[in-house]
Formats: structure tokens, C-alpha cells, sequence
């Protein structure tokens, strides 16, 4: 717990940090940084995020839940009060296929699209967790930098990042992923 603390102090820090916003000492690699921790710190992890939004930062800090997004895209669609009935006539496999249909990585990324940027914008992606399984963070990020090239991306992550792979939950199978600093 202690260490999960540490390191959220140290993305606190790396958000502020001119070098980082700036993107200094990058030479062709994504602006990037993921940080795994013990699912079991969630709450920790989710006060974090809830300070850090009231806090005075050096950057414009921008916040993505994935499943804050996951719940705005059903809304759209109208079926928040349908899923127990679709899941009962489909099964959980006919509800997951439905809502594929229209949770795609691109309406994902749409709904976090943003224009203008300012020089000092921080892309944070927290929710991933509870977005499971209709979002997966490595297809995501696989999208999303035509869009953000310009600015960091932190993502903070519930499992296992090795510089190689995402294992969420710190138990489900590994997705490749090598594009991101790792935040140790």
C-alpha cells in the first residue's frame, strides 16, 4: 500500500514536471506512462484521482474514466434500463456481443476527443478495471495517438505492466503492449 502511495506521489511529481509535459528526451517514442498496480489498491488509486482533480497542477489535467465513458455510451443508446432483460433473453455472451456493437474503440475515443489542446495538457486514463471487458486499454492506447500525439498520456492500470505486456488483474492473459514507460 505504502509503495502504491509512492508512486502515485511520483506520477503527481511527473505531471508537473516541465520535461515531462514537453515530451524532452523522447526520440520517436509515444509520450506514454503506465502505471500497474495491485488491484487491490483500487480505492487508494481512486482517491488519488478524486485529490488530484482538485488539485492546483502545473498542467491542464484531462481525466478519462473508461467506464465513466462505457456508462455515457450505453446512455446514448438507451439501454441502461434494457441490459438485465437483454441479458436474460441473450445470456451474458448475447449482452457482451450487443453492446460490442456500439463500445468500440472508436466511440471510445470519440467520446474523449477534445479540441482545442494547450501546450500543457495531461491525459490521465483511470476506470479500466470496471471497463473490463468492454474495453481493453491496449487497443485503446493502439488508437488513440493520432489524436493525442502532442500531449503525455498516464494511465493508471489494475495489474501488470512490464514495458512488454498488460496482465490485468494481475491474472488474466498478458496483452502485448511495448509502447509505454513503465512507472516502477
Amino acid at each position: 500500500m505504502s509503495d502504491t502511495k509512492a508512486k502515485l506521489d511520483e506520477i503527481r511529481r511527473m505531471m508537473n514536471s516541465s520535461e515531462v509535459i514537453e515530451g524532452f528526451g523522447l526520440s520517436n517514442e509515444e509520450n506514454i506512462h503506465i502505471y500497474g498496480y495491485h488491484p487491490e489498491d483500487e480505492q487508494i488509486v481512486r482517491h488519488f484521482v478524486k485529490k488530484l482533480r482538485d488539485s492546483k497542477l502545473n498542467c491542464n489535467l484531462k481525466v478519462f474514466d473508461l467506464y465513466e465513458i462505457f456508462l455515457s455510451l450505453c446512455e446514448k443508446k438507451k439501454i441502461m434500463k434494457v441490459i438485465p432483460k437483454l441479458e436474460e433473453k441473450k445470456g451474458s455472451k448475447g449482452l457482451f456481443r450487443e453492446i460490442q456493437k456500439f463500445a468500440t474503440v472508436d466511440a471510445f475515443i470519440s467520446e474523449m476527443k477534445y479540441e482545442p489542446h494547450g501546450e500543457k495538457d495531461v491525459i490521465l486514463i483511470t476506470g479500466i478495471g470496471s471497463a473490463f471487458p468492454f474495453m481493453r486499454i491496449h487497443k485503446l492506447l493502439n488508437a488513440i495517438q493520432p489524436y493525442f500525439s502532442n500531449m503525455p498520456i498516464f494511465v493508471l492500470y489494475p495489474g501488470e505492466y512490464d514495458g512488454h505486456e498488460l496482465r490485468l488483474f494481475n491474472c488474466l492473459k498478458a496483452n502485448p503492449y511495448y509502447r509505454a514507460f513503465n512507472i516502477k
